[in-house]
């Protein structure tokens, strides 16, 4: 009996001591892992690093500190970090995760300005147009808006013809027959209605391409934007205007870029894959427009040669290119890459004047 309980015990001692070994074991190495000093956050596992990018997002979305989460994000040490939280926003949206993880990673990315057409939904300054508006019709800028002023009437003459005075002798043997009267006076034409010249066109624009070397466009990147200026008659810019894509089908106005590069009359469109924008101004958020649209302008894909060749892309194909235009053109018409992107980042300018 006597052995029993001694062999118990000592089975039981046993049993413990393997028990911590084992606790021990999956303390050190699962739950409180071994820390070498001098890591970094650059050296964590891709799937913790998209966690810690979800984390920058909904700092982000709380204090919209841009700086503060470019500072966060380069500590990943990757080489297109504005890329790597469009791609993860993108993810999350065809995973269908929580609306809410996904809208802090797509103002991140719109912060970053790296947008795309599939986050506009849950982008905070685009607004969707409203259900019960219809579909804006433009009113084409070259014909005439009817004036509103009354139109003249027709004048009348003031002089009436007078009856004659002189009245008819009946004849006679001897008499010949009088002269018939004539009037005194001959009757004036009536004079012609007045017609009102029509007003001057209410609006009209302008849009360009960007070339390299401005607005940060280069050879081999660029911004994939439109940027719109609205001026009155007297070249001063307008703010509180509202200017509408009817691809991308969201309203943005004049005065919202928040930038000492910006003036007050100044907007934009941000585009990402398949971008691109054709524009009206608009009577207001929601509102139908009041301009005809601009022509389609390409962001995504390759301009024409035209385009291309009036913003300086040719010296982008080398110097003996930039001069000589038929030379170019055979490049793009071949497809050569340093001309002729199969897709590329462009940017275009597009300014509106009000005529008053």
């Amino acid at each position: 009996m006597k052995d029993r309980r001694l062999a118990a015990g000592l089975g039981l001692m046993i049993l413990s001591l393997v028990a911590g070994v084992v606790i021990g074991l999956i303390l050190g190495w699962i739950v409180w892992p071994f820390q070498p000093r001098g890591s970094s956050v650059a050296d964590l596992a891709p799937e913790y690093k998209n966690e810690y990018i979800a984390l920058i997002g909904a700092a982000y979305i709380r204090d919209h500190e841009l700086d503060k989460a470019r500072a966060r994000l380069d500590e990943l040490e990757v080489p297109n970090v504005a890329q790597s939280v469009a791609d993860l926003a993108g993810t999350y949206i065809r995973e269908g995760r929580d609306p809410r993880e996904v809208q802090c990673l797509v103002e991140l990315a719109d912060g970053l300005g790296i947008a795309d057409a599939s986050m506009l939904a849950y982008v905070a300054t685009a607004t969707p147009v409203p259900t019960a508006t219809p579909s804006p019709t433009p009113i084409p800028t070259d014909t005439p808006i009817p004036p509103t002023d009354t139109p003249v009437p027709t004048l009348v003459p003031t002089d009436t013809p007078l009856p004659p005075t002189d009245t008819p002798v009946p004849p006679t043997a001897t008499a010949k027959p009088a002269a018939t009267a004539k009037p005194t006076t001959k009757p004036k034409p009536p004079a012609p209605t007045a017609t009102k010249k029509p007003p001057a066109a209410q609006w009209t624009w302008s849009t360009r391409l960007v070339g390299p070397g401005e607005d940060a466009q280069t050879c081999e990147a660029g911004l994939l934007q439109i940027r719109i200026t609205v001026v009155d008659a007297a070249g001063q810019q307008l703010g509180g205007v509202w200017v509408y894509d009817k691809y991308s089908q969201t309203y943005q106005v004049t005065g919202n870029a928040n930038s000492p590069d910006w003036g007050v009359g100044e907007t934009k469109f941000e585009y990402g894959y398949n971008g691109g924008g054709s524009l009206c101004i608009a009577a207001s958020q929601g509102g139908p427009c009041v301009t005809d649209y601009t022509r389609d302008m390409q962001c995504d894909f390759n301009p024409s040669f035209e385009d291309k060749w009036a913003a300086g892309y040719c010296q982008c194909c080398g110097a003996e290119y930039a001069n000589d235009k038929e030379a170019c053109r055979q490049l793009y018409d071949a497809g050569n890459g340093c001309i002729a992107w199969p897709r590329g980042h462009y940017a275009w300018r597009v300014v509106y004047k009000r005529g008053w």
